[in-house]
């Protein structure tokens, strides 16, 4: 059976390394993840520090700050090998004098039509 007509899943869009991704998701997915820290954030600063919640938020912002990276750095290796160039480069959103102007590049920079070398179509895992 051929996986290429079955959506993939959520769990290789955030946390998978293979494949290529296209600029729409790779851009959704980062505005889920800086959403959802925003919130966290909101709900942490709005938090009196004396209260047992606010140490509850705080760990649950650093949380979802370590998940975030990681799945980033999964998400803009997927889009460099969209891109055609080689996954180091995703050190780049790591230097900060860069780091916003490679984000905009990899959010603007078309991927590669046709197949590539790492995979025939976008949004898929390498098959």
């Amino acid at each position: 059976m051929d996986n290429s007509d079955q959506p993939p899943s959520l769990r290789w869009l955030f946390f998978g390394w293979s494949g290529r991704v296209s600029r729409l998701p790779y851009a959704l997915a980062w505005g889920f993840w800086m959403t959802l820290a925003a919130a966290f954030l909101t709900r942490m600063v709005m938090t009196p520090q004396d209260e047992p919640a606010f140490a509850i938020w705080t760990l649950l912002f650093f949380a979802v700050g370590v998940v975030s990276t990681l799945s980033s750095v999964m998400l803009t290796i997927k889009r460099l090998h969209d891109m055609a160039l080689p996954a180091p480069l995703v050190l780049c959103l790591f230097v900060p004098a860069i780091s916003i102007f490679a984000l905009i590049a990899f959010l603007v920079w078309p991927g590669t039509p046709g197949p590539n070398p790492h995979g025939r179509v976008t949004d898929r895992p390498k098959e």
